[in-house]
Formats: C-alpha cells, sequence, structure tokens
C-alpha cells in the first residue's frame, strides 16, 4: 500500500495532529452525540408529529427512516470525521470536489446556533417567572390582560356560552403558538406569550416585519447570559466540553423521566396517552406523513449539520464508532417516545380537567413550550415546582445542542489555524460575540417574524434533505462506497452490515432525500404568522437563507474544478483523493486506491 503523503505533508500532520485533543473516555463521545442530538425537536415536535399523523401509526415510518436514513447517515458522518480526524473542512477534503459540503453545513450551523440562542433566552425568561406566585400566565389580572382572557382553572366554572374552550385556540398554520377564534377568548397563557415576545401592550405583536421596534432589554440580557454560559462550557476545549456534558446530556433525561411519573398519576393521563400511541392506520398512507416522519429523523438525528462528524474526529483512530453510533441512535429514539408520553399524558389531563378533547389542547413547536404546556402545569399541585422543572430541562436540552454546535466552528478555526489553538479562550469569546450580536434582531419587538425565517427556512426543509443526499452520493458513488469500507475495515475490523450500508448509501438514503426535497419545493407556500403574510421581499430573503447554504456546494465544485484545470492537475484526485491522516505515529497509513 502506498503512501501519498509527502515528507513535508507528514512533517506538517505529525506537528498539528499531537496538538489536537480527543475525549478523555469512550463514553464521552457517545454523551456528547446524546448531548448534541437529543433537542427541543425530541421534546416540542415528535409528540406533535405522533398524535397529528396516526399515532402509533406514526412509528412505523419513524422507524423506518431510523433503520434507512438515521442510523446509516450517522455511521456516515462519525466514520468520516474519526478517519481523518479534523473538521468538517479537511474532512471533506477526502473528496474535493464536494469540500462545499463542509461550508453549507457551516451556514446551517450559524443559522441553527443563532436561532437556538433565542429560544434560549426565552426559556430563561420563563424559568425565571416560574418561582412567582402567582404563575403570570396563569391568572387574568395582570396589566397586560384583555376583557377576553379566561384562565384554564375558570373554564370548569363557566357556562357553555362563556367557557373556555380550548377548541376555540386553534392550531396556527405555522404551529407556532394558538390563538384567538371565533368564540373570541384567549387564555392566559396566550396573552402572556404575546406580551412576553413583544411588550407593545395587549396582544400587540409588531404589525409588520419591517417594523422591528426597540430591544427587549430583559430578553437581550437573558441571550447574553445564553452565551456567557455557552462560552464558559466551551472556552477550555473538547475535553473540558466532555465534562459539562456529563450533567447536561443526563440530567434532561431524568427530568424527563421526574415529568412523565408525575404526567402518569394524573387523572386523565390515560386520555391523553390514548390519543398519542393508538394507531390510526388511515393516516399512513398519506405522503405528508413519511415526509414528516424523515424530517423528524433528520433533524433530531442532527444529520448534515457537520456534528456528527466533527464530534468524531475528537475519537481515536480505532474507537467503535459502529457502536456508538447504534447505541446513540437508540436513546435517541426512545427519548423522543418517552417524550411524547410525559407531554401527552399531562395534556391528557388538561383536557380532561377542561372537559375536552386532547385534540383542543395539543400543539407543536413554541406553542407547546410556552403555552399549552405552561398551562397545564398551571393546573398542578405546586405549579411553580413543576413549571420550573420543566423550563430547566429544556434549558439543559437547548444547551447541549448549542454548544456542541458551537464546536463545530471553533473546530474549523483551530484546525485551519493551529496557532489560534494558543489563544482559543479568545476566540471562544469572539465566536460567541459574532452568534449574539447575529440574534439581536430577534429579541426585539418585531423579532419572532426574524424567528420564524430563521426556523423555517435557515435550519430545516429542503436545504438539509439536499446536503443529506449529497453526502451520500460523495461518498457511495463518487470516492466508491467499496474504497470506503476498506477504510471502515481499517478502523474497526470487519464488521456486518455492508449490504445494509451499501443499499442505504448509494440508493436508498440519496433517494428519499431527493424525493422529500423536491416534495418541500413543490408543496412550498408562503410564508406566513397568524394571519400575517410576509411580503414578496421578505419571501426573497427567507428562500436566500435556504440557498445560503446549499449552493456553496455547487459553487465549490465549479471552482475546484476550475483551477484545476487551470493548474493542469488531476481531476482524479477531486473525485476521492485518500485520506492522508496520520492518527499515531509509527501507524501506517492506507492507501486506499491501490488496495481494492
Amino acid at each position: 500500500m502506498g503512501d501519498v503523503s509527502t515528507p513535508e505533508e507528514k512533517t506538517l500532520i505529525k506537528g498539528s495532529k499531537s496538538k489536537r485533543e480527543s475525549w478523555n473516555k469512550s463514553w464521552d463521545f457517545v454523551l456528547a452525540l446524546l448531548g448534541g442530538s437529543i433537542g427541543l425537536g425530541n421534546v416540542w415536535r415528535f409528540p406533535y408529529l405522533c398524535f397529528k399523523n396516526g399515532g402509533g401509526a406514526f412509528l412505523f415510518p419513524y422507524l423506518f427512516f431510523v433503520m434507512v436514513l438515521g442510523v446509516p447517515m450517522v455511521m456516515m458522518e462519525t466514520s468520516i470525521g474519526q478517519r481523518v480526524r479534523r473538521g468538517i473542512v479537511q474532512s471533506w477534503e477526502i473528496v474535493p470536489v464536494f469540500k462545499g459540503l463542509a461550508v453549507a453545513q457551516i451556514v446551517v450551523n450559524f443559522h441553527c446556533n443563532v436561532c437556538y440562542a433565542v429560544i434560549m433566552a426565552w426559556c430563561f425568561k420563563y424559568f425565571q417567572v416560574s418561582f412567582m406566585s402567582p404563575l403570570p400566565w396563569s391568572t387574568c389580572e395582570n396589566p397586560w390582560n384583555t376583557d377576553r382572557c379566561v384562565t384554564a382553572k375558570a373554564s370548569t366554572n363557566s357556562t357553555p356560552t362563556e367557557n373556555f374552550d380550548t377548541g376555540a385556540i386553534s392550531h396556527m398554520v405555522n404551529g407556532f403558538h394558538n390563538a384567538t377564534t371565533a368564540l373570541e377568548v384567549t387564555s392566559s397563557a396566550t396573552e402572556y406569550w404575546f406580551v412576553f415576545i413583544s411588550s407593545r401592550g395587549i396582544l400587540d405583536v409588531s404589525p409588520a416585519i419591517e417594523v422591528s421596534g426597540s430591544f427587549r432589554p430583559d430578553l437581550v440580557i437573558c441571550l447574553i447570559a445564553v452565551w456567557i454560559l455557552a462560552y464558559l462550557a466551551t472556552f477550555k476545549g473538547i475535553k473540558w466540553t466532555a465534562k459539562i456534558v456529563y450533567v447536561t446530556a443526563t440530567l434532561p433525561l431524568l427530568l424527563i423521566l421526574v415529568i412523565l411519573v408525575r404526567g402518569l398519576t394524573l387523572e386523565g393521563a390515560t386520555l391523553g396517552l390514548r390519543y398519542y400511541v393508538i394507531p390510526d392506520v388511515t393516516k399512513i398512507m398519506k405522503p405528508e406523513v413519511w415526509v414528516a416522519a424523515a424530517t423528524q429523523v433528520l433533524y433530531s438525528f442532527t444529520v448534515g449539520f457537520g456534528t456528527l462528524t466533527t464530534l468524531g474526529s475528537y475519537n481515536s483512530y480505532h474507537h467503535n464508532f459502529w457502536r456508538d453510533a447504534t447505541v446513540f441512535s437508540i436513546f435517541n429514539a426512545m427519548t423522543s417516545f418517552v417524550s411524547g408520553l410525559a407531554v401527552f399524558s399531562t395534556l391528557g389531563f388538561m383536557a380532561n380537567y377542561q372537559n375536552t378533547t386532547v385534540e383542543k389542547v395539543a400543539s407543536s413547536g413554541p406553542g407547546l413550550v410556552f403555552i399549552a404546556y405552561p398551562e397545564a402545569l398551571s393546573l398542578l399541585p405546586l405549579p411553580q415546582l413543576w413549571s420550573t422543572v420543566f423550563f430547566l430541562m429544556i434549558i439543559f436540552i437547548g444547551f447541549d445542542s448549542m454548544f456542541i454546535a458551537q464546536e463545530v466552528i471553533t473546530a474549523i478555526l483551530f484546525d485551519n489555524v493551529p496557532a489560534l489553538r494558543k489563544r482559543k479562550e479568545l476566540y471562544h469569546a469572539i465566536v460567541c460575540f459574532i452568534f449574539g450580536c447575529a440574534g439581536l434582531s430577534m429579541v426585539t419587538q418585531g423579532g419572532v417574524y426574524v424567528f420564524e425565517i430563521y426556523n423555517n427556512y435557515g435550519t430545516a426543509g429542503w436545504c438539509m434533505f439536499l446536503i443529506a443526499g449529497t453526502e451520500c452520493v460523495a461518498i457511495a458513488w463518487v470516492f466508491g462506497f467499496e474504497r470506503y469500507w476498506v477504510e471502515i475495515k481499517n478502523m474497526i475490523g470487519k464488521q456486518r452490515g455492508k449490504y445494509w450500508l451499501l443499499v442505504s448509501w448509494k440508493f436508498v438514503a440519496p433517494i428519499i432525500c431527493i424525493i422529500i426535497a423536491g416534495y418541500y419545493v413543490t408543496m412550498h407556500k408562503p410564508l406566513r404568522y397568524r394571519d400575517y403574510v410576509y411580503p414578496p421581499w421578505a419571501q426573497t430573503i427567507a428562500h436566500l437563507m435556504s440557498f445560503s447554504s446549499v449552493i456553496m456546494i455547487p459553487a465549490y465544485a465549479i471552482y475546484s474544478t476550475y483551477t484545476t484545470w487551470k493548474n493542469g492537475g488531476s481531476f482524479r484526485k477531486l473525485l476521492g483523493q485518500p485520506p492522508t491522516e496520520i492518527v499515531k505515529e509509527g501507524e501506517p497509513m492506507v492507501d486506499i486506491s491501490t488496495s481494492v
């Protein structure tokens, strides 16, 4: 087997390799995977999707995509990082023509972290007021409440015409919150949320995206606090972050179990669980159910974000990523399902308390975390305790995802400019400062409009499927599956499952990604917030945000092809340069171009 590196390259690689950190223990990697991937999507998105798309029947397409899309893609991304032992930019040098994938993933991570920090700022504020008695969203006696306000507790004591029927609070088009309907009453939790995000008076969100208004001082302070804590969790490097992850990745799982046990003991819990898990097989034939399942798998497994590749790059060369990817995938799926049990047992209690149906109190996304679930908690004995536990869980879940995603960015800086490692504390601070400044646009009185663009276009939708599908093409087709399988055997020995990965990487995964990306494009609807339709210029910006990541893939491919032609280089190397990393001194390097 030949060595494709020059002596100078080997010296450079050895010199930089010795300074790169790695995990202290094998479980550090698993916990980091769990912390970075188990996030808000598991808690506020999966339960509602399962309920909306056939209950237990939704688990069939979900588990199908876990097996053919989730687990294989986790193995691909973690193995790339482990083989090259660098951040995503150098990892994708194994297929240089597709190095634009790394740039696309950097852009996605930027959008994701900016958006996530704002959600964490909201959670901080809710956590702060959870110590108040009464909870501010549980009463209509606040200065901001209107004469249409009705509390959840009052609903069971009203006449039928006056009763606050949560069926009157319909699920909005963008799944963002519950709002007023024909009965013209609003819940106290809904009114609190509107005032909380706008501070412009009673239910008066900024009328349009171009009317940003002034900054919300309380949310600005919360946002600053979020980034200070994110900095403290990452500034000393991956070994320090691994210690933080031991708490932030395990405590949320414990808190979910606590909330689940409490929810199962509530009267009406079985009503919610019945809605959540009983299969409705009539919905399984609808294409939108399968699209929702695939989207949830891709999002909750953080496929296409570069996170898995970066975390894998801190493994030793022979680390058993195959085992860890399997353990991580099982835990991820189980956490989503258990979160649903916790959420819907509590919503069942709320529906029973108000003598209505679970359908009328269930919602998704921020509407679940900031309206429906807090309102349900306000009905419990010791509501301050349970509200504090709930938002503490959300904060820990969100923080994991935040600073693991931040590690993607900082790893790129330190791997490409090793001299920066000497001042890593400073450069971590600069990265946090830049992210924080970008998020300021979403803590104004009209910031929710900007948030919706980030949430719907920057970190989700067709762009993520296009990135994941391109990864499959790059590795399985252009680089070559057989060549890459040799690399896997060199790392962890002979493994079963070769043909499972072959079928997934070469056929199933890329075809699924192309079909669903096309589905998103053809079924596109104009972006709305409540009854407000975004103007054409804002719609254009939203689409450009999606393009801002994926456009890097063809752009770099064109650039690299042109420069290779201009300099008389080898086009063959553009299509699959074998990795030239020395994992440890004295270990022979593998030239896979001559070994198959």
